[in-house]
């Protein structure tokens, strides 16, 4: 990996990118970040990330506003735009000082100038993911490919919301 100080994770719902993820930066020594950095940006906001967790990954105003006037969050901009905010400034500054693999969050759109960061997308066909969200995550098999579409359509939304360009679907 020589050249390359971060590694940037996006995946489809039940691709297994987290384990994939996980298991590489275990491999290289890096450290590993997912929820983490939700937790970190929530404590930079000074707001129980219990409140906040919901709002990764959403695009719906009404959503939003309802959590915001939930915990009497007085500032105009919304509360999703202050979470990306801090949550880039987080996975900026972890670029800068650390050997890291990092899941989701719009890390590779943030870091798409950085040289020393390299970016993946996982996917895998419909049969294998249905059977992980089957088996790993409970998800009844009838119901099963309407979540993974929904959360697939939920992620790249918020993507497309954050980035320049058109993110994974």
């Amino acid at each position: 990996m020589g050249k390359y100080r971060i590694i940037t994770i996006e995946r489809q719902f039940a691709s297994g990118g987290k384990q994939i993820a996980s298991q590489l930066a275990e491999k290289l020594g890096f450290a590993f970040y997912n929820e983490e950095i939700l937790a970190m940006a929530a404590k930079k906001l000074n707001i129980q990330t219990d409140y906040i967790e919901h709002l990764e990954e959403t695009a719906t105003i009404g959503v939003v506003d309802a959590m915001s006037r939930a915990i009497r969050y007085t500032d105009k901009q919304q509360l999703s735009e202050k979470l990306f905010c801090a949550e880039s400034d987080i996975i900026n500054q972890l670029a800068l000082t650390e050997n890291a693999v990092i899941v989701g969050r719009c890390a590779t759109q943030i870091l798409a100038d950085r040289k020393n960061c390299l970016s993946v997308f996982i996917h895998a066909n419909n049969e294998v993911r249905i059977k992980r969200a089957v088996e790993e995550y409970g998800i009844p098999e009838n119901e099963a490919l309407a979540v993974l579409r929904k959360t697939d359509k939920r992620r790249s939304e918020f993507y497309n919301s954050h980035a320049e360009k058109n993110g994974p679907v």
